[in-house]
């Protein structure tokens, strides 16, 4: 052991034993004593001492089998899965699911009320629309509103808001027949009412109107009606 130290050198130096007594040799750096071969080995020792113990210390580590438990804060959990070598977190934060609970009761204590709102304002309730001062009514008002100022009534176009243009057939058994307006005359006067008859054969009837008023008038024909899909053309008008 001492002669294999002979050709070592170290930055330059040579390490070479101690003359004197060869049973317990000293490695000298130049003309300074550096370490007994027993101290040498003792520190080899404890150094492979300290790093049989760290291993196993880790072999420990990763033979736990759902040993190791970290108690986290409100429920929660971190575990440590040795088959897959991964910590698991479970648990719920009691905070967290709180908040959690109460945004969801607001959530749907909101879409209760837009529901109703909703149903209120159109009128929708129980599958079935009601009758209310609301969206539907307000519809429907501004419907018939809009048709009477645009002449517009029962897809017939009946032009500008002091005519109207527009044709019934008449049903047979009568000589005398009651003709309402599409759309009658907001106040007086009345209009002025042309009628012509329209016969589906060759039968002619003399026809006179009378009774005009602001929402109908009477026409009258010269015998009882027989002929199926005759028809009375009208023109109402008024100046003002």
């Amino acid at each position: 052991m001492i002669s294999a130290f002979k050709h070592i050198r170290l930055s330059g130096y040579n390490l070479i034993p101690t003359t004197g007594n060869n049973s317990i040799a000293r490695l000298n750096f130049a003309t300074s004593g550096l370490a007994y071969y027993n101290e040498l080995t003792g520190i080899s020792g404890h150094l492979q001492s300290l790093i049989d113990t760290a291993n196993a210390d880790v072999s420990s580590i990763n033979g736990q089998q759902g040993a190791l438990n970290f108690q986290g804060t409100d429920g929660i959990q971190i575990l440590w899965d040795s088959q897959n070598n991964t910590f698991l977190v479970s648990g719920k934060d009691t905070a967290v699911q709180a908040s959690l609970t109460t945004l969801t009761n607001n959530l749907a204590t909101t879409g209760l009320t837009l529901d109703t709102k909703i149903n209120t304002l159109s009128g929708y309730t129980n599958d079935t629309f009601a009758t209310k001062t609301n969206l539907a009514t307000t519809g429907s008002d501004l419907d018939t509103k809009i048709n009477t100022l645009s002449g517009y009534a029962d897809s017939t176009y009946v032009g500008k808001s002091n005519q109207r243009v527009f044709s019934v057939t008449l049903t047979p058994g009568s000589d005398s027949y009651t003709i309402n307006y599409p759309v009658a005359y907001n106040g007086a006067p009345s209009p002025r009412v042309q009628a012509t008859l329209e016969t589906a054969g060759d039968v002619m009837y003399h026809i006179s109107v009378r009774s005009i008023n602001t929402t109908s008038f009477v026409l009258d024909l010269s015998d009882v009606l027989v002929e199926e899909n005759t028809k009375v053309h009208v023109y109402a008008s008024r100046d003002i």
